[in-house]
């Protein structure tokens, strides 16, 4: 199989770099596209084909960009041309002109090489930016398969999705009754996981060492020696970031509220920000202020809203961000180190816009109620919020919802058996994770035409099982 990873810069490239010297071991043949010059010339040294996608966009010439614009909205599974572009951070405050022209060059560009080199399969790292964008158009539009790397609870941790990551974790028909032996499997990852008590991904570290020193001089020398023209590859601007987050934490201390054991409440887990689902496939969701004041104000009289800040978005979140949260009535938001398994098990219901939490939840039997449409709703065993006109009604409704103990587990089986050894890189680097993920990424492709019946089961509307039966 010929194999296109598709990278940012040199954390992801090296990496992945790794994965395609197993992959290259095993037989396949692997190429990339990445955006740092730099990046290139060192997967270049492990004999891997590299293509520097700003060198491909300066080939590209001179077009008519409005006309190519128009083209590539008509063409592609997108419902504007702007939403190609929409969430790339280097457009923050860019001209709309240049917005488009720098669009329009990595949509052609990305459409020549893969027209020139035909792989079988485009792996992308998750992302808002353009490069990761147009790779997945281009890649759907010619029925070459684009593998998405998702991150889970369970034991295999690595859910692989073929061209979106809209689609549920199994078809509706994979949840059945379960085996004895599958019924103890289960209930030995959920004894197993509630017992350790742990996130899933650890706290945000943000020590000013020499490392991180050693780091800011090689961004440096990178930007100007090789990647003069890199937008993401911003070193003071990172540098100052940091520092950032390392004050923001202190200073939002006298923000947070101790919990309060006499009123009952609802947990509701933060996102980051700058969460590729929510500001890409979910952007109705992304005004998380509007979502927090909505659910509380729905809460019935005597409950509060519980709100902590995601794990690895710790320091993240603007102190403008947390203070108006803290001066909502009845939300607490509480100190982001209270772990999540307590508030989960003393929690009412959970509410949450796709976030793990809420899968983790059901470890717990508790209810929950999910917007956004996660990959874990629609099958019975959450409440689910598809409309804003509906919070009033179900906010409430889910305090009453008792999911199925029976149905969970057959859930959670079916989910266990969709995935596969591994993770993605910013979740583990290791030369070990590489072999693994290598391995799964030749069986996802050997899976690929089931998992893309996911897809479209989801897009038939198929009734959730056991429907009718709360």
């Amino acid at each position: 199989m010929r194999f296109l990873f598709v990278t940012l810069q040199r954390v992801e490239s090296e990496f992945y770099g790794r994965v395609s010297s197993e992959l290259t071991r095993r037989g396949h043949e692997v190429a990339h596209l990445t955006f740092s010059r730099r990046a290139a010339i060192l997967l270049r040294r492990r004999g891997l084909a590299a293509y520097v996608l700003p060198e491909l966009m300066v080939r590209v010439g001179s077009l008519d960009w409005d006309r190519e614009a128009s083209r590539i909205e008509e063409r592609y599974d997108t419902p504007t041309f702007r939403d190609v572009y929409r969430t790339d951070p280097v457009c923050d405050g860019r001209p709309e002109e240049w917005c488009v022209e720098r669009t329009v060059r990595h949509v052609v560009a990305t459409e020549r090489l893969l027209d020139e080199i035909r792989p079988d399969v485009v792996v992308p790292e998750v992302g808002n930016e353009t490069i990761r964008t147009a790779a997945h158009l281009v890649g759907v539009d010619r029925r070459i398969p684009v593998l998405l790397l998702g991150y889970t609870i369970f034991p295999r941790s690595l859910l692989l999705c073929a061209d979106t990551l809209s689609a549920p974790i199994v078809r509706r028909d994979d949840v059945r009754e379960l085996e004895p032996a599958e019924r103890a499997e289960v209930e030995s990852f959920m004894g197993d996981f509630t017992a350790r008590k742990q996130p899933i991904r650890a706290y945000r570290s943000r020590p000013i060492n020499s490392g991180r020193w050693r780091s800011l001089v090689r961004h440096l020398a990178v930007r100007a020696l090789w990647d003069r023209d890199n937008d993401y590859l911003r070193p003071l601007e990172w540098s100052l970031g940091l520092a950032a987050e390392r004050a923001r934490p202190r200073l939002a201390r006298r923000l947070y509220a101790p919990m309060d054991g006499t009123r009952p409440f609802v947990y509701f887990p933060l996102h980051l920000a700058e969460d590729y689902k929510l500001k890409r496939l979910i952007p109705q969701w992304a005004d998380q202020l509007w979502t927090v004041n909505q659910v509380a104000s729905a809460l019935p009289h005597g409950f509060d809203l519980v709100v902590k800040e995601h794990p690895i978005a710790v320091g993240r979140y603007r102190l403008r961000f947390l203070a108006r949260l803290a001066r909502m009535r009845n939300v607490r938001l509480v100190d982001p180190y209270t772990s999540s398994h307590e508030l989960i098990g003393s929690a009412s219901a959970v509410a949450v816009i796709s976030s793990t939490v809420g899968l983790e939840a059901l470890l717990y039997e508790k209810p929950v109620l999910t917007m956004g449409r996660p990959y874990y709703s629609g099958f019975g065993v959450t409440l689910d919020l598809e409309s804003f006109r509906d919070i009033r009604h179900l906010v409430p409704a889910v305090l009453d919802f008792r999911p199925d103990p029976e149905l969970i587990r057959s859930f959670l089986h079916a989910g266990m058996r969709r995935c596969y050894p591994g993770a993605p890189v910013l979740v583990d680097r290791s030369d070990e994770n590489a072999r693994v993920l290598a391995s799964s990424l030749e069986e996802g492709m050997r899976d690929v035409d089931s998992l893309r019946v996911v897809r479209e089961a989801d897009a038939l509307g198929a009734p959730a099982p056991f429907a009718g039966r709360h």
